[in-house]
């Protein structure tokens, strides 16, 4: 609309430059479509310039929130920081959990150096809380080779938290090497981490701001849309 979009960021695609100043990101394309659409003049004095609100890794596919102007940036900002933009994801995991679903919390530390986290059952020092709630949806395969379509619930929002979460806990991602061994997992057709933000809620909670009309309302791509998803049609549903 005229205050945001919800874009549908493909894995491969960077979010923003990296260090070698690669160019070919979500936002160039972002600025790029509204400058055809003859909504951002780059060129303009004082111009904003459209912006994302959240971001996902690279190699992760699915929704990311932008904004087309100042006064919905600085309000998506202070909605996502206040715990009131609800984030659900999809993946793609080894074995079956145990539970159903649940609410794991444990404790996570970055490693900027390796550009790695570590998780612990237990807090220490220069780990930050992390929750994580999960949803088995349906399980293919049978014993060392099952793989379960997992629905997350991000309650906090930290590096590699679902990768990290879910390899702790015995279940890592397909196709993810960082925190799993992916060599057989590409032979299935595993390019990338078999993880995608496919559902997006707003639960606002305080009133009189730019974004309001937006409360309540929810917003998902259907299985369709994600490209590991076909594996699992047919398959073994969860109650």
């Amino acid at each position: 609309d005229e205050n945001i979009l919800l874009l549908n960021k493909r894995p491969g695609v960077l979010v923003h430059e990296d260090d070698d100043g690669k160019d070919n990101t979500l936002v160039m394309h972002l600025q790029a479509y509204l400058y055809r659409k003859g909504e951002y003049a780059p060129d303009g004095e004082q111009s904003f310039a459209p912006a994302l609100c959240n971001r996902i890794d690279r190699n992760t596919g699915g929704i990311v929130i932008a904004a087309k102007n100042a006064a919905a940036l600085r309000d998506m900002n202070e909605r996502i920081r206040c715990g009131e933009v609800k984030k659900f994801y999809l993946c793609a995991v080894h074995g079956v959990p145990e539970k159903h679903s649940a609410v794991l919390r444990a404790y996570l530390r970055k490693d900027s150096a390796t550009n790695t986290v570590d998780v612990s059952d237990r807090k220490r020092e220069g780990y930050k809380e992390i929750i994580t709630g999960y949803r088995t949806i349906s399980t293919v395969g049978k014993g060392d080779g099952a793989r379960s379509l997992v629905e997350i619930e991000l309650f906090t929002g930290r590096t590699h938290q679902i990768r990290a979460h879910m390899a702790h806990i015995g279940h890592p991602l397909c196709g993810e090497g960082k925190y799993g061994i992916n060599r057989e997992d590409k032979k299935l057709g595993y390019k990338w981490q078999a993880l995608y933000s496919y559902r997006v809620g707003f639960a606002f909670e305080k009133k009189g701001s730019v974004l309001d009309y937006l409360s309540g309302r929810e917003y998902s791509l259907s299985h369709d849309d994600i490209w590991f998803c076909a594996d699992f049609e047919g398959a073994k549903h969860g109650k």
